[in-house]
């Protein structure tokens, strides 16, 4: 099963596309911009020479999907509903970034996300000692008008810094974010870290994804070295995919993740495989599995540059 899995996973990957060049988060659903970047990017990742030219076949067309969907303001939404959120802008950014192609639609991305802010909370005496964390740090939010969330802020820093927008303004005090809401015993919530003086328990999923936005930016510090040893502690027992294979992510990018996790990801999809709601989690375990993922998304290798976001040409 372990030296097989990839293979199969890839092919039930493929036979679950709609008619669409895209993905649904359930076979027959609607296509959604998560599950159609993210199901690309793992197709490229774990492709051999032999499938390249078919993967990337498939990734372009899921990539032209989401150009298509791409809104005036840059913004992708989560599915074809117009009224949807753009919080799904940096995976398509990534993959766009990954195809080395769609130069105006990644500027466009580029500006719209620099351009949305969460909305910071002043410390007042009513809300002294009921958040957790430094409310006035402004990352990213899910839906505009909402406060900054560790999610969407460390995907918008993963996209953004694969587009050589790595030391922006908006992408350090995005660090800083991710850095402020660590759980003091290791990794982090999806959003606070602590509520009425109470500490919330860290997730893997949350964990993974921050560590990933981290990557060459604070390798070695207390927050990232008890977010390891949290999800090496958290891991080897948990087999749902998407937050083991984020976790998973998470370790690799740090050079921490154990030979034994190819084992945990294929007993992860032997209990997804069939499954019509898994889309997600197949596309997160191939991305967790490939051997090309971190070239893909890994923050620390796209080109760097070094002056603030401006204009640009294709």
């Amino acid at each position: 099963m372990n030296e097989f899995w990839q293979e199969r996973a890839r092919r039930e990957m493929i036979g679950r596309r709609s008619t669409d060049p895209a993905w649904g988060y359930r076979v027959g659903a609607a296509p959604g911009a998560e599950s159609t970047a993210l199901a690309s990017l793992g197709l490229l990742a774990t492709g051999s020479e032999g499938s390249a030219q078919a993967d990337r076949r498939i990734a372009e067309e899921s990539a032209g999907w989401l150009a298509a969907l791409q809104r005036g303001d840059g913004s992708v939404p989560a599915t074809p509903d117009p009224a949807m959120p753009g919080w799904t802008t940096p995976h398509a950014l990534l993959l766009w970034c990954g195809l080395a192609g769609f130069r105006t639609h990644r500027q466009r991305a580029c500006d719209w996300l620099l351009g949305r802010k969460g909305v910071p909370i002043p410390t007042t005496p009513a809300n002294r000692g009921v958040l957790g964390h430094d409310a006035t740090l402004i990352g990213w939010p899910w839906i505009d008008g909402t406060h900054s969330w560790l999610e969407p802020t460390a995907l918008a820093i993963l996209a953004l810094a694969r587009e050589g927008l790595g030391h922006h303004p908006r992408v350090r005090q995005g660090v800083s974010l991710i850095l402020d809401r660590a759980i003091p015993s290791g990794g982090w919530n999806y959003g606070n870290k602590a509520v009425f003086g109470r500490v919330l328990r860290p997730q893997p999923g949350p964990t993974g994804i921050a560590l990933l936005a981290l990557t060459g930016r604070v390798d070695r510090s207390p927050a990232t070295t008890a977010a390891v040893d949290y999800l090496r502690a958290t891991l080897p027992t948990l087999r749902a995919a998407v937050s083991l294979g984020w976790g998973v992510l998470g370790l690799r990018a740090h050079g921490a993740c154990p030979a034994a996790a190819q084992s945990w990801l294929a007993e992860a999809y032997a209990q997804c495989t069939g499954r019509p709601d898994a889309t997600l989690g197949l596309a997160v375990l191939l991305l967790a599995a490939g051997a090309g993922t971190l070239d893909l998304i890994s923050p620390s290798t796209g080109p760097q540059r070094t002056t603030d976001h401006g204009p640009r040409t294709n």
